[in-house]
């Protein structure tokens, strides 16, 4: 100790005898803080700026991929409602029978889904026997493309111009010529005998309608949308049917499918993120690329603007810093004076070694405090040490105890306790697996709650909730402790089950069904009863995994509920599409 009180005093000495202390301080303090905050403010600009243009493309990636998601999914459900037309048992009988009667079945589905502009069926050879609005009708279409293709395969083609249904149509408000979009397939006869083609053309303005809506919801009137077709050409936008990517760039586009760049054309630098369209179930896309593209200078301004605000601030705080370095510095040479004496007769002397209480300026105070409290803490350092050691062991094993708890939170529904949809999924995912590897055989039943929005405005979302719970536990209530229960979300629910074929399925969704509508749900005075559809599924070795039976029975939930809910549907898989309705 006094070995080191010496050193202090001897080094204080030479210092004195040198340049001043306050002259040192005050130098290296100024040094330092004009370097820190200079660095710390250069830095804080560069992060801002970096940042500001990452939270920009990843917001504009973010609109290009939704808007492409949304034209996916109109496209696909625009696909299967043709498909499930030409499927209709009350169809059969009309590809054959009379014009009029046929005729009056598409202008129905027409009626239904405005976008067709065109919906006709034609014979093997092309002749075209009924049609909307009679258009066509008698007229060969035996070889526009999506006919030939038609008569093997379901197709959809992408946008193109048809002059001779242009002539027959209405002209557009704006001028412009109509553009369509090909859907056809083959109809057959039970034996799988060809009846014809059923082909629709569905008309290109709802896709710029929904740009339209995309780009008023972004918020930002800077923003602007653009999808083009596979080879580069615009299909909604601005240069609407040029060539705007082609080369590398087009290449690089659709081989990434996601990302963003900056491009330059004309006197303006623009922020431009896309997304190449992936389909959607069965619809396989038509490799679509949808830009959202914003001009940089309104885009970073913002960050431009912060980054000059930082480094003034930056200048600023560093001439502050060098003004209280000299300030600070003439305090503290003041006392080193004394305090080099009494370290110098500390390391001296014989006798106590305690340092004297000191009085003076703050600094002169706090350090001899400081000293005299270093030499009492070392008696207890080990002690001190030991209960750290223990602390630590109790804090580690209330985090533990509270990871448990935060794991089941994550994993559980908060209303219903039964499982969320990411913990249902994960379960899902290792059951699928497993009976794909031991050909073992798994069921999904979707379940709905019929007319749970009546609920809800009738008697309030608290009773909402208490349906909710009540129906959650008669599942939970008749199924086997090896299945698997879960809440998808608002009325929803999805249960896995364990060994079972189809007609186990449809036994226990039956029972859950008569289950939930003997059920009583309500408080107090207020007594209701609820229904529910149930769509069913199981597992298909065409299966690629557990969201492909998902959906099927999603699909059997949905026919169950347009065919008058309270009922249950099977929906098998596409190699065995016959009707089971329980």
């Amino acid at each position: 100790m006094r070995n080191l009180f010496q050193k202090l005093a001897d080094r204080l000495q030479t210092l004195r005898d040198g340049l001043s202390v306050r002259t040192q301080i005050t130098a290296a303090v100024a040094a330092m803080v004009i370097a820190l905050v200079g660095a710390l403010a250069t830095g804080a600009a560069f992060v801002s700026y970096r940042n500001t243009a990452e939270l920009v493309n990843t917001a504009l990636a973010s609109v290009a991929s939704t808007t492409a998601e949304r034209l996916d999914r109109y496209m696909a459900l625009r696909q299967q409602e043709v498909h499930l037309f030409s499927k209709l048992e009350p169809m059969r009988p009309l590809w054959q029978g009379d014009r009029a009667s046929l005729r009056k079945a598409l202008e129905q589905l027409q009626s239904s889904f405005s976008d067709f502009a065109w919906i006709g069926f034609a014979k093997p050879d092309g002749t075209v026997v009924a049609s909307t609005g009679g258009l066509l009708e008698g007229a060969s279409v035996a070889q526009r493309p999506w006919f030939k293709t038609g008569l093997h395969d379901p197709i959809v083609g992408d946008v193109h111009e048809a002059a001779l249904l242009s002539s027959l149509l209405a002209k557009r408000a704006d001028g412009e010529p109509h553009r369509f979009i090909d859907i056809a397939l083959p109809v057959r006869d039970h034996d799988g005998n060809l009846l014809g083609v059923l082909g629709a053309h569905l008309d290109w303005q709802w896709a710029r309608n929904l740009i339209a809506s995309a780009e008023a919801n972004d918020g930002d009137t800077d923003t602007t949308l653009t999808v083009l077709s596979r080879t580069g050409t615009v299909l909604v936008g601005p240069g609407m049917t040029t060539t705007k990517y082609a080369g590398d760039r087009l290449d690089d586009i659709l081989r990434t499918r996601t990302g963003a760049f900056t491009e330059k054309p004309a006197d303006k630098i623009l922020l431009t993120a896309y997304y190449v369209s992936r389909g959607h179930r069965d619809y396989e896309g038509l490799n679509w690329v949808v830009t959202a593209s914003q001009p940089s200078d309104v885009a970073l301004a913002a960050a431009v603007h912060s980054a000059k605000t930082i480094l003034i601030i930056g200048a600023i705080a560093g001439l502050v810093g060098v003004i209280m370095a000299f300030f600070i510095a003439r305090q503290i040479s003041r006392p080193i004076r004394a305090i080099t004496l009494e370290a110098d007769r500390i390391g001296r002397a014989s006798g106590p070694t305690m340092l004297p209480r000191q009085n003076g300026s703050l600094e002169v105070v706090q350090l001899t405090r400081a000293l005299r409290s270093l030499l009492r803490r070392i008696g207890f350092a080990e002690e001190r040490t030991k209960e750290a050691e223990l602390r630590a062991t109790e804090n580690a094993m209330q985090f533990k105890d509270d990871l448990t708890k935060l794991r089941r939170l994550a994993e559980t529904d908060y209303l219903t306790d039964l499982m969320n949809r990411r913990a249902f999924l994960a379960a899902a995912d290792d059951a699928m697996e497993f009976a794909h590897r031991y050909k073992r055989s798994i069921a999904t039943l979707m379940i709905d709650i019929d007319h749970f929005k009546k609920i809800n405005d009738n008697h309030g979302h608290h009773i909402g909730d208490i349906a909710i719970k009540r129906i959650a536990g008669v599942i939970s209530g008749n199924i086997k402790s090896t299945d698997r229960a879960a809440r998808f979300g608002g009325e929803e629910f999805v249960v896995l089950l364990r060994e079972a074929d189809e007609l186990t399925a449809q036994m226990l969704a039956n029972r859950i069904r008569n289950a939930i509508e003997l059920a009583i749900i309500g408080e107090g005075d207020i007594r209701i009863s609820a229904t529910v559809s149930i769509g069913i599924a199981l597992i298909a070795d065409s299966d690629r995994d557990v969201q492909d039976m998902i959906e099927r029975a999603d699909q059997g939930l949905y026919v169950a509920k347009n065919t008058g809910r309270n009922r249950c549907f099977f929906m098998p898989a596409s190699e065995d599409r016959s009707i089971r309705v329980a």
